[in-house]
């Protein structure tokens, strides 16, 4: 479980074989926060590099007293390192932002600016981004389907730059490549969501962790963060409507079995359009099957992951023998262990 030091800020940079640009980096970090004179600490997550990185880090370490350090067995991808910054971060504020220096640190008093305002999640948009355009092209395409779909209308997913409350991002269980969706995910607990236009500068250390491969991850964590969003309290609804459009084939089918049967068609239609019409009913049959099975499964969970701790507090107010807040720390404390013993070889 995370100590309870008084800090306020919490920035979260993942790196991996990015040597060349964390002291850079983190200098750059530490000379902005002195100016914002609040109190802070940077989580530098070394996701597996093989260059060196983490001999910078430990360096910064011994240097730097609001510099911590985590360091990964092996790489396990940009999610992994900030999930793992979140579960470590001491901070009511987390920032996040990538260890190449494309994001420029000075812009973190403006997501800070719009966090006081209210707000609890404020995302970076690169609104002059420095890539090629093809890659700029795809980013916005998927950034407005990322949109249309989940509702958070967001211009810059993709953008590592952002700004969350503690209590909104903690609770929020990602993996695979689904950094990018945080602020979707976070809108499940009813978080108050905003962009601000942020620098982007051209690369100058390191190289792209990304290739265009990256697509087909991009399209299918979109169809998974889709359901999650819209289906994670009521599966049955949506496993419901995965039905329809076999139940659909069924009656079709059956009705052309029908026919085939009543009219005499050529021999052998009946039976196929009739056995396809079996098939699609069961198909429909079981998808309902696993809803019903979903709505069980969620009627014995928490629904953790929907709540927020400001809001439940209301109700410990109300009902003092349940301590839910207490009992949220104590299970994240657990999954945070168990991560640091899966995953870091260092945490300092």
């Amino acid at each position: 479980m995370v100590k309870p030091v008084n800090v306020y800020l919490s920035i979260v940079v993942p790196v991996y074989n990015e040597s060349e640009s964390i002291e850079k980096m983190a200098r750059k970090i530490l000379e902005t926060m002195e100016k914002r004179s609040v109190t802070h600490e940077v989580i530098l997550v070394d996701d597996g590099s093989t260059d060196g990185s983490w001999v910078v880090i430990e360096n910064l370490v011994d240097t730097c007293p609001r510099v911590r350090g985590i360091r990964f067995r092996r790489n396990y991808g940009q999610t992994g390192a900030m999930v793992a910054g979140f579960d470590n971060a001491r901070g009511k504020i987390i920032v996040t932002m990538d260890g190449d220096l494309q994001n420029d640190p000075a812009d973190i008093p403006l997501l800070l600016d719009r966090i006081e305002e209210g707000f609890d999640i404020v995302s970076g948009w690169r609104k002059n981004r420095r890539d090629h355009f093809s890659r700029v092209f795809l980013s916005r395409i998927a950034n407005r389907i990322i949109s249309f779909s989940t509702g958070v209308r967001l211009h810059d997913y993709g953008c590592s730059l952002k700004a969350y409350r503690a209590e909104c991002i903690r609770g929020v269980d990602a993996y695979g490549e689904m950094h990018r969706f945080f602020p979707a995910l976070a809108s499940m607990t009813g978080a108050r969501v905003t962009e601000v236009t942020v620098g982007h500068g051209p690369r100058k250390y390191g190289s792209s962790k990304y290739g265009f491969e990256r697509i087909w991850k991009v399209f299918s964590d979109i169809f998974a963060i889709n359901l999650i969003i819209r289906f994670s309290s009521m599966p049955l609804k949506g496993f419901a409507l995965c039905a329809l459009p076999f139940l659909f084939l069924s009656l079709v089918f059956c009705a052309a079995g029908g026919a085939a049967i009543l009219w005499g068609w050529s021999e052998g239609k009946a039976l196929f359009f009739l056995f396809s019409g079996i098939l699609n009913w069961m198909a429909a049959v079981h998808l309902v099957g696993m809803g019903i099975l979903g709505e069980l499964v969620i009627g014995t969970s928490d629904l953790a992951h929907t709540q927020m701790p400001e809001i439940t507090k209301k109700v410990i107010q109300l009902e003092e023998d349940f301590r839910w807040g207490e009992k949220k720390d104590e299970v994240l404390g657990n999954r945070s262990a168990g991560r640091e013993k899966s995953k870091y070889t260092a945490v300092h």
